[in-house]
C-alpha cells in the first residue's frame, strides 16, 4: 500500500508537471510550424552568436559552482567537477518539480553523501539563495525604474504581474531574515498556522510538522548563517544573473536581428521571469514561452520569433534536464 502511495506520489509531483511541461513546448512546436520554421532557419543562423547563447547557458551553471567553491569548507570536493555536479543536481530537480521546489532538498541529500550535516548544507544553501536573491531583486528593480514603460504595453496587467513576481522575491528573503531575527516570534507563528491547518483538516499531526519545523529552524541556528560570505560570492551570483538574463540577447543575434541594447534585452528577460514566478509548473511552462514571445516581439521578425522562443527554450530549460539527467545517471557525488 505504501509503494503504490509512493509511486501516486511521484506521478503527481514529477511525471504530471513536467509532462505538462513537455506538452507545452510541443504545442509550441506544432502551432503554427513554428518547429519546421527553425528547421528551415537554423543552417541560416549565426552560429557564433548561438554559441555565446550556449556558453553563457553553462557560465549559470559554472558561477553557480563557483559560489558553493566559496561557500562550503576547503576540500569539500576533489575536483570543480564535483562543485558543478552539485549544481546541475539542484538545476535538475528545480527543473522538474513545481515552484522550483525539489533542487535544495537533492541537494541536501547529497552533500550528505559527503560527510555534511543537514544543518550546516541547509545553513549554506540559505546563505547562497539570499545572496542570489539579492542580486536578482537589484537587477529586477533596475529594470522596474528604467524599463518598466518600455514593456508595460505588451501584456496586459504587465505592472501588477511585474510588481507581484518582485514581491514574491522579496518574501522569500523577507522570511529568511524573519527567522534569523525573530526566531521565537516566528515559531508562534508557525504554530497558530500549524493549529489552524489541523482544525481546517488540511493536515492530521499539527505536533509532528511543529516538531520538524522547529528541529529545522534549530538546525540553522547551530550552523551559524551568515551574508558575510566574501565579494567573489556576491560577484558570482551577479554574474549568474548576467548570464542566464542575456540568453534571449544572444538568440536574438543569431537569428539576425538588428541592434539592440544589451542591458534592455536583460531587462526584458528579467520582467518574463518576474512574470513567471508565480506560475507553479516547472520551468514556468507556458508563462515563459507566452511572456518571450510578447515582450520580445520587437525584438525579432514576427515569422521568427516563435520559432527563436522554442530554441530560447531549448537552451535554459530543457538543456537543463537533459545535462542533468546524465551526470547524475554516470556520476557519483561520493565520488569526488
Amino acid at each position: 500500500m505504501e509503494s503504490k502511495k509512493n509511486v501516486l506520489k511521484f506521478l503527481v509531483t514529477r511525471v504530471l508537471p513536467l509532462s505538462i511541461s513537455v506538452g507545452i513546448l510541443i504545442y509550441f512546436c506544432v502551432s503554427g510550424h513554428n518547429l519546421e520554421t527553425l528547421i528551415k532557419v537554423f543552417p541560416k543562423l549565426n552560429i557564433f552568436y548561438l554559441l555565446l547563447a550556449i556558453v553563457a547557458m553553462f557560465g549559470y551553471w559554472v558561477f553557480d559552482s563557483l559560489v558553493f567553491k566559496e561557500l562550503l569548507e576547503k576540500g569539500t570536493f576533489s575536483s570543480f567537477f564535483g562543485y558543478f555536479k552539485l549544481t546541475m543536481i539542484g538545476q535538475y530537480y528545480n527543473s522538474i518539480t513545481p515552484f522550483n521546489s525539489g533542487g535544495q532538498p537533492a541537494q541536501v541529500l547529497a552533500l550528505s553523501k559527503k560527510n555534511i550535516s543537514a544543518g550546516k548544507s541547509i545553513s549554506k544553501l540559505s546563505q547562497k539563495f539570499f545572496i542570489f536573491q539579492l542580486c536578482t531583486i537589484f537587477l529586477s528593480s533596475l529594470s522596474i525604474i528604467f524599463y518598466s514603460d518600455t514593456f508595460k504595453r505588451k501584456i496586459v496587467g504587465f505592472t501588477f504581474f511585474s510588481t507581484l513576481g518582485l514581491i514574491v522575491q522579496i518574501s522569500s528573503m523577507l522570511l529568511i531574515i524573519l527567522l534569523y531575527i525573530l526566531k521565537n516570534k516566528m515559531i508562534h507563528v508557525i504554530f497558530f498556522m500549524c493549529n489552524l491547518l489541523k482544525k481546517l483538516k488540511i493536515i492530521k499531526n499539527s505536533e509532528k510538522l511543529k516538531d520538524k519545523i522547529v528541529g529545522q529552524l534549530t538546525f540553522l541556528m547551530e550552523n551559524n548563517f551568515s551574508i558575510n560570505c566574501g565579494v567573489l560570492v556576491y560577484v558570482y551570483s551577479f554574474l549568474q544573473n548576467i548570464c542566464i538574463n542575456s540568453i534571449p540577447f544572444f538568440v536574438a543575434k543569431a537569428f539576425g536581428c538588428p541592434g539592440f541594447p544589451f542591458l534592455k534585452m536583460i531587462s526584458a528577460q528579467i520582467f518574463i521571469t518576474l512574470i513567471s514566478s508565480i506560475n507553479p509548473l516547472p520551468g514556468a511552462a507556458g508563462s515563459t514561452e507566452n511572456g518571450f514571445i510578447k515582450i520580445l516581439s520587437d525584438f525579432f521578425i514576427k515569422s521568427n520569433i516563435a520559432a527563436a522562443m522554442i530554441l530560447f527554450r531549448l537552451i535554459n530549460y530543457y538543456l537543463v534536464i537533459v545535462l542533468g539527467f546524465i551526470i547524475m545517471q554516470f556520476t557519483k557525488i561520493s565520488s569526488d
